[in-house]
């Protein structure tokens, strides 16, 4: 019996990983174009905490990037300023959008320009999970970006 608890115990620390990694959910995934002589870009998606525990988002990364962050849009002395945000915390069942003028995902130093129909993978670096990777469709311009 000892064997079998074991075994179960085992199987389920070896699963726990991709379980973990799949509780964040990425959708709505798109990375605006560069315009001509930019190697710097932003990405946009909706993510949602799909566990019943607080997810921790600290960092992301980038095959075609240098350096790759979440950063934040603020109004100071009427004057739009961007910062890094280290941290991106979902508590359990909360859904955040990255969207243009908002929070967002900063690409920066591009290995090339990204043109309009390619594709690329952004991964989440999760505290204490497993990072998780989605791809992100590269575009001129999102008409449909949803609002909430």
């Amino acid at each position: 019996m000892h064997k079998q608890t074991l075994f179960l115990l085992t199987s389920v620390l070896a699963l726990s990983p991709q379980t973990w990694a799949a509780d964040l959910s990425v959708s709505d995934a798109w990375v605006r174009a560069t315009p001509p002589g930019k190697m710097m870009t932003a990405a946009y998606a909706t993510l949602q905490n799909m566990s019943n525990e607080t997810l921790v988002i600290t960092g992301v990364t980038s095959d075609v990037t240098a350096h790759t962050s979440v950063h934040e849009t603020r109004i100071e002395r009427d004057r739009a300023t961007m910062r890094p945000v280290p941290k991106l915390t979902l508590n359990a069942g909360e859904r955040t959008h990255l969207t243009p003028g908002g929070t967002h995902i900063m690409l920066m130093k591009l290995s090339e320009p990204l043109t309009d129909a390619q594709s690329i993978d952004i991964c989440f670096t999760l505290e204490n999970n497993a990072p998780v990777c989605n791809e992100f469709s590269v575009t001129k311009h999102r008409a449909s970006m949803k609002h909430h």
